[in-house]
């Protein structure tokens, strides 16, 4: 890690520094990620106020949150080393559940500060540990009405059957028309507490985020047209996006995008959403069902020539949408409908 320009991590209005140890440096041999993410020391990192904490019946402050139990490991560390430092250095005592049971993290200690550094510490490290694993979730905008599927038909059959050999796709290639979606933002859920959250912070912005903006602006309209990659080399493409116009939709996105990551449930990135909806993925190449190991996948991508598809169809127009609906969808599935299974549902 470059010591003049460390890796930053943005929780709300909060900017914290992924500071590099002893272990992590050995993770990144290994691949094994299990370092710790400590609070930037020029900033304020006095939390309490944003924690439930309570005294117990022994007269000490305490507070008790819901941590997956994926991540209990890394919070003990080998030996325990991890959660000794921890209790060292904010001198409150944590108490994990025991791997291979369910429960809350509890963090007893003789002041607020204490235990509010000792919660914000782990917390930080939770989120640093979601960053790395493959995402499991994404809020979703359905695409799939009949005449952007029609359009979306046309154009995969015009890109798979008209082009010269040198730069045809194969039709596996492309989106499930049933599936057309525009993508918000991705998050690994780790389990049913998660998914839980996921869902209730989702439906939390309907009232905050979305109804006003529609009381404002109207129905919220989303154009699909143009075609866009995201690599430097169109000759060798991973994927192909439909743009999409429509500042309503980017202003939610934005506003959800923010509540999300204040509610720790994904790294900011970045700060404004690119709105894309995915027509060509080369790792639908690997299995037409999508249903692949994400690591297994990975290796099975094969870039693809898209300078043709671009200069004759780059402005093609696969029509617009009324937005009705956003759903928190889980990747890798498919409901009844033929679009992804939904863990929650916001309805406009």
């Amino acid at each position: 890690m470059d010591v003049m320009s460390p890796q930053l991590m943005w929780i709300g209005t909060r900017c914290y520094r992924v500071n590099q140890t002893k272990a992590a440096a050995q993770e990144e041999l290994s691949d094994r990620p299990q370092g710790y993410i400590e609070e930037d020391t020029y900033g304020d990192d006095d939390r309490e106020e944003e924690y439930d904490i309570e005294p117990n019946d022994n007269g000490k402050m305490q507070t008790t949150f819901h941590v997956p139990s994926a991540f209990y490991a890394m919070i003990i560390g080998a030996k325990g080393m991890t959660r000794q430092r921890l209790e060292a250095e904010t001198k409150a005592q944590i108490r994990v559940p025991k791997q291979g049971t369910t429960g809350d993290i509890v963090v007893t200690g003789a002041t607020r500060k204490s235990v509010a550094a000792a919660r914000s510490r782990i917390e930080l490290m939770v989120l640093a540990a979601r960053a790395k694993q493959q995402f499991t979730h994404f809020l979703s905008v359905p695409l799939n009405v009949p005449d952007v599927m029609k359009r979306f038909t046309e154009f995969r059959d015009r890109v798979v059957r008209k082009l010269p050999v040198a730069f045809s796709v194969d039709e596996s290639l492309f989106q499930q028309p049933e599936k057309l979606h525009l993508t918000l933002c991705t998050m690994c859920l780790m389990d049913n507490e998660d998914r839980a959250n996921g869902a209730q912070i989702l439906l939390d912005c309907q009232e905050s985020i979305v109804t006003p903006i529609v009381k404002e602006n109207g129905p919220i309209e989303v154009r699909i047209r143009g075609l866009e990659y995201m690599n430097d080399d169109p000759h060798a493409v991973d994927v192909l996006y439909a743009k999409i116009e429509s500042p309503a939709l980017q202003t939610v996105a934005d506003r959800i995008y923010e509540y999300f990551t204040t509610k720790g449930l994904m790294q900011k990135k970045y700060d404004r959403v690119k709105l894309h909806a995915t027509l060509i993925n080369s790792l639908f190449r690997a299995s037409q069902t999508e249903m692949v190991d994400a690591k297994e996948a990975e290796r099975k991508r094969i870039t693809f020539d898209a300078s043709e598809i671009l200069r004759l169809y780059g402005e093609f127009d696969f029509g617009s949408v009324t937005m009705k609906e956003i759903h928190l969808s889980q990747r890798f599935s498919t409901s009844c409908t033929g679009y992804y299974e939904a863990t929650a549902v916001l309805k406009l």
